[in-house]
């Protein structure tokens, strides 16, 4: 890396500073509260991101880690994710440099194992610099609604998000779950995965987040611009069939027009949702 440039892990008092690059690199204003909130929450326990600076942060590789379980064993699992470089200072190794940085740090805490789903931009560069590996791919599932979009007009126009958010409260409030997190529908035997407890529902947990029930199956939910179903628990075909109905109407009511599911190629839900 050139010499003008230094590489320094990331703390609080420097988000401020890295706030422009999220503006430079992805063409929105992040907040100091949110930065801080996907870093530095308790749920945290190994803070490994860093940054290159030049008077100003010209590059950052941001990494969060979570607990995964395998077998009943439960370990430290890193996740690649805001990687950055302003687009005056790009073409100079300050993404590689930082990759490297992070990953020989998280080496002497026993993190062993990154995953990530990297942009067009930098997925060669994973592959072929930083010996990723691509095991499976995201698959996506869109399905279309008749509704007015409202939720897209509320992403567009934000001061109508507090009020959207109390809508959306009462509306969901006779569909909404008791329980507090349910387990990965990915977790099987000899299959590990993100462990879904309390606390990771907690640290992903904000205002447009719910947990509902739908026909006794716990369904994760996010509504921005979309209805995305983060998760849901593993059932039959007949009764998703039934939640998927539910799903719908719940989506025409509160003013979404495409309900969005990502699963990993190969899972249960995967295999479920390409039936539908």
């Amino acid at each position: 890396m050139n010499s003008q440039y230094t590489s320094n892990k990331l703390t609080k008092s420097d988000v401020k500073q890295l706030l422009p690059l999220y503006t430079s690199a992805f063409g929105f204003k992040a907040s100091i509260k949110a930065v801080n909130n996907k870093f530095f929450h308790n749920y945290q326990k190994t803070n490994a991101s860093y940054y290159s600076l030049n008077k100003i942060i010209v590059s950052f590789y941001g990494l969060i880690t979570q607990k995964a379980i395998y077998n009943n064993t439960i370990f430290t699992i890193g996740q690649s994710c805001d990687s950055m470089t302003h687009k005056d200072h790009g073409g100079k190794g300050l993404f590689i440099n930082l990759a490297n940085n992070v990953y020989g740090y998280l080496k002497t805490q026993n993190v062993n194992y990154v995953f990530g789903f990297p942009n067009t931009t930098i997925y060669n560069l994973r592959i072929k610099k930083l010996n990723w590996q691509h095991n499976e791919d995201i698959n996506v599932f869109k399905i279309k609604v008749s509704a007015l979009p409202l939720a897209k007009i509320v992403k567009k126009i934000p001061f109508l998000k507090s009020i959207y958010n109390l809508y959306l409260n009462v509306i969901l409030t006779k569909n909404k779950s008791n329980a507090t997190c349910f387990n990965n529908s990915v977790v099987l035997q000899n299959i590990a995965g993100i462990l879904h407890d309390e606390d990771y529902f907690n640290y992903k947990k904000t205002a447009d987040k719910f947990i509902l029930k739908l026909n006794n199956i716990n369904i994760w939910i996010k509504i921005d611009g979309f209805l995305w179903v983060g998760d849901f628990e593993n059932t039959s075909e007949e009764t998703f069939s039934l939640i998927l109905k539910s799903l719908k109407h719940i989506a025409k009511i509160i003013g979404c027009n495409s309900i969005v599911f990502h699963f990993q190629q190969g899972t249960i839900n995967d295999l479920l949702l390409q039936k539908f």
